[in-house]
């Protein structure tokens, strides 16, 4: 049986951001402990708080949370501590005004200006007409992606994520509950750019490509990747190719123009750049 989104943010540990843990200082009661999803009621001690499922955070640590903005953090019975991971790079998640963002050595991998990750992601399946299908997510970051195309009904979805870490801040993520508890998203670890070879041809209404950063990867901005979308793809399918508007004005219409006479030259048509969504959609022909 597939959890509820509450639910499954029920068995996280209780998250603090600097503005609920401001509430928390000026005294309430009931705030949320799952980055806006929910709302709970805990207990004020002259020590401290106590959380609904049993956790303690006290006033000095409150006070510290308070001060961290652009940052979670999670409460347990051993502490509180950043939702973050250290390594080679450094991957948080951070809060906004919907859903958190993924954070990668400083840069935010979901629009956050004059939109929030849930809402341009709702606005990409719309603008692609999705509804119902087969659903490929080359770049499951957070798992945004494949959550709103089931909840457009999608019967079968492969998402595919290159970073260990980023699947470890996406398990810390409320938002993200649906992507490990719903049984119609299979989750695939591994480069986009080899996994894909081992999907069926023709099998997939949908292609949502979402690609990092250009100079971060390159591959998946070629025309030997996008050979292997077109390969997945039924005919008649979509595809949604998001490529960013660079800083540089000429730097950009060259990437997102580059783009499309690759697309084209592999077999796509119907073209179309979307600003609001900085992305291109395109159709694979049926003939």
């Amino acid at each position: 049986m597939n959890e509820t989104k509450q639910e499954m943010s029920r068995k996280l540990p209780p998250i603090l951001t600097a503005d609920t843990a401001n509430a928390l200082i000026e005294g309430k009661t009931i705030i949320s402990t799952d980055l806006g999803l929910t709302e709970t009621t805990v207990k004020q001690t002259n020590q401290g708080v106590i959380f609904e499922t049993g956790e303690f955070i006290d006033h000095e640590t409150l006070g510290k949370v308070a001060q961290k903005k652009n940052a979670a953090f999670f409460i347990s019975e051993e502490g509180v501590f950043q939702v973050a991971v250290a390594g080679k790079h450094f991957y948080k998640l951070v809060p906004t005004a919907g859903a958190p963002t993924l954070e990668i050595d400083g840069i935010r991998m979901h629009r956050t200006k004059d939109t929030t990750p849930d809402i341009d992601t709702q606005t990409k399946l719309q603008i692609i007409g999705l509804h119902g299908g087969k659903v490929l997510d080359t770049c499951m970051g957070l798992g945004y992606t494949s959550i709103e195309a089931l909840n457009n009904g999608a019967e079968v979805i492969v998402t595919i994520e290159i970073e260990p870490s980023v699947f470890r801040i996406a398990q810390m993520n409320p938002w993200s509950s649906d992507l490990f508890s719903n049984q119609a998203i299979h989750k695939m670890l591994g480069d986009s750019f080899t996994v894909i070879n081992g999907l069926p041809d023709e099998f997939f209404d949908y292609v949502i490509h979402d690609p990092p950063r250009h100079r971060k990867a390159g591959n998946l901005y070629g025309k030997e990747f996008y050979e292997k979308l077109f390969k997945v793809l039924k005919p008649g399918g979509s595809l949604f190719h998001y490529t960013g508007e660079p800083r540089s004005k000429y730097r950009g219409v060259r990437l997102q123009q580059g783009v499309m006479n690759r697309l084209s030259e592999v077999g796509f048509h119907g073209m179309e750049y979307h600003p609001v969504v900085m992305g291109v959609t395109c159709i694979k022909g049926t003939g």
